[in-house]
């Protein structure tokens, strides 16, 4: 439909037919202003460094999230997430690191923007359709309340998951408990091992349930973050 292609155009700047890397690209500066505001830095770091720290993440993706298409298991895309993830870490040592949480979120965001576009313009650039199954959840407010919410009929969507890790100053003396406002590590400053361990509550709780209830993480993230956004009018 034409309209799909103008929703597309209007929110990522691609069209039908575009190559497959400026696709890419243009996933993840969409996934980077969904999150921008989160990234803090230490001290003062002059816009234009920042642009480039930005532009050198966006070209990384390009070259090595096409990997994460390949992915023939569960472990095996575990494993290609983590050195990426690592990677966009590294790239942001010069100016004082970043946490793992942000990282996951420039790659899992990124992930989603492309299944939105795939799901709209079946370019057949990636097979998206098969690997989706392996997706991380972006680990981000909205999805990680619904998923840790106490209140069992809070949300409609909510999996109940005592899997929001409690604020910590140190990342190995992190504990997970109930979402709560001001008591719950925002993910943007999760580390590794308290992230994958949330990915594989949420994965494990899904897999418990009716299995037609969700089309996989992916698709229940997306109906989580639907859910609290239009409660709060976002």
């Amino acid at each position: 439909m034409i309209e799909n292609q103008y929703l597309i155009y209007i929110f990522y700047k691609v069209i039908q037919g575009e190559c497959k890397e400026d696709v890419i690209y243009k996933a993840a500066e969409r996934a980077y202003l969904d999150f921008s505001r989160r990234i803090s830095f230490q001290g003062k770091v002059p816009v234009e460094q920042r642009y480039e720290l930005a532009k050198t993440v966006k070209n990384l993706l390009v070259k090595e999230l096409p990997s994460l298409f390949q992915a023939d298991s569960q472990d095996d895309f575990d494993e290609k997430h983590h050195a990426i993830c690592k990677h966009i870490v590294h790239i942001y040592d010069s100016i004082g690191s970043q946490a793992y949480g942000i990282a996951q979120r420039w790659v899992n965001q990124t992930l989603l923007h492309l299944a939105v576009i795939e799901e709209n313009f079946h370019m057949n650039y990636w097979n998206i359709e098969e690997s989706r199954k392996y997706f991380h959840v972006p680990a981000e407010q909205y999805v990680l309340e619904t998923a840790s919410s106490r209140r069992k009929n809070k949300f409609r969507h909510g999996l109940n998951l005592m899997a929001a890790p409690l604020k910590h100053e140190k990342e190995e003396n992190y504990k997970m408990g109930w979402y709560f406002p001001g008591e719950t590590q925002p993910a943007e400053y999760w580390s590794y091992p308290e992230y994958i361990e949330f990915q594989k509550a949420v994965r494990t709780k899904l897999k418990d349930m009716n299995p037609h209830t969700y089309r996989d993480c992916l698709d229940w993230a997306v109906y989580a973050y639907l859910e609290v956004a239009r409660r709060r009018n976002v």
